[in-house]
This record gives C-alpha cells, sequence and structure tokens, in this order.
C-alpha cells in the first residue's frame, strides 16, 4: 500500500458515504446515527477553528440550498423547506470538507473541475435513491447552477482552508 493511500482519513471518507446513503435513502430514520457520526466526528477534531468551520461550511450550505428552493432549482415533496435530515446530510459534509476534501481542493481550477461535476451528480444521485423526495423543477437549469454553484463552493472551501488548518 502507498504512503499516500495509508495517510488517507478512511474513517471521514466511509463514515461520509454511508452517512450520505443512509440520510438519502431513509431520510429522517437515520437521523439518530447519522448525527451520533457528527458529534463523534466533532469531538475527534482538534482546534476550534475547525469546528467553527465546520458549523460554517454548514450554514452556508443549508443557506443556498434553502435559496434555491425558493428560486425553483430544487424542490422536496410536500415541502417548501430544507426537512431536517438534510440540514444533517450538510452538518457530515461539512465535517468531511474539512476533514478530508479541503486538501484535494487547493488548485482553485480543479477544485471547480471537481465540484462542477460531483456537486450536482451527488444532488442527481441523491434523488434518484431518494424515491422521488428531492426533484429538479427547472430540469437541466437545475444542474447548470447547481453545476456554477458547487464549482465556486469547491474552489471556496479549497482556499478557506488555510484559515483552520
Amino acid at each position: 500500500m502507498s504512503a499516500a493511500v495509508s495517510k488517507l482519513n478512511w474513517r471521514a471518507i466511509i463514515g461520509f458515504e454511508l452517512c450520505w446513503f443512509l440520510l438519502v435513502y431513509f431520510q429522517q430514520l437515520a437521523f439518530w446515527p447519522v448525527l451520533a457520526y457528527l458529534l463523534y466526528g466533532l469531538w475527534r477534531l482538534v482546534g476550534t477553528r475547525r469546528r467553527l468551520a465546520v458549523v460554517i461550511i454548514a450554514l452556508l450550505g443549508i443557506a443556498i440550498d434553502s435559496a434555491l428552493i425558493q428560486l425553483d432549482i430544487l424542490s422536496f415533496a410536500l415541502r417548501d423547506s430544507l426537512p431536517l435530515w438534510f440540514w444533517l446530510l450538510w452538518g457530515v459534509f461539512a465535517l468531511a470538507v474539512v476533514e478530508l476534501l479541503a486538501d484535494f481542493l487547493q488548485k482553485p481550477w480543479l477544485a471547480f473541475v471537481l465540484g462542477a461535476t460531483g456537486g450536482p451528480l451527488s444532488y442527481i444521485g441523491g434523488a434518484a435513491l431518494s424515491g422521488g423526495v428531492l426533484s429538479f423543477p427547472a430540469g437541466y437549469v437545475s444542474y447548470g447552477v447547481l453545476a456554477l454553484i458547487w464549482g465556486g463552493l469547491a474552489v471556496l472551501y479549497g482556499q478557506s482552508r488555510r484559515f483552520y488548518v
């Protein structure tokens, strides 16, 4: 096994992916186990700045997705706002950014490309697994808006890393 692979934070990778799947597929039913994982991850973080970065990233994501709902870019079945499980999803994503992802996003051009592809694909995959709970009322426009937003967010995440590492 190479040194780079052995240095990866496997708990952060597997934990985030598992939490993402559980929340998208089971929604509210996965709330308590995922909350326990998020609290454990926050407890394991070293330094107040890193914990604060998780909170800021999560709140920024919640605010952006809430605005996208109001603009009919995103939609949740029978809801006019983000469901609680999606707030928690932003929390575990923010934890993954601080623990792992920001390290890969330090080159702005690469961060933009990764964010502009990975972000929308995550929403599309989530919509497919959510049983129709998440949808895109604006069709292809939704995908384009998500790509631009996520490209910009990825650059921001990579560049903001220097404030909490």
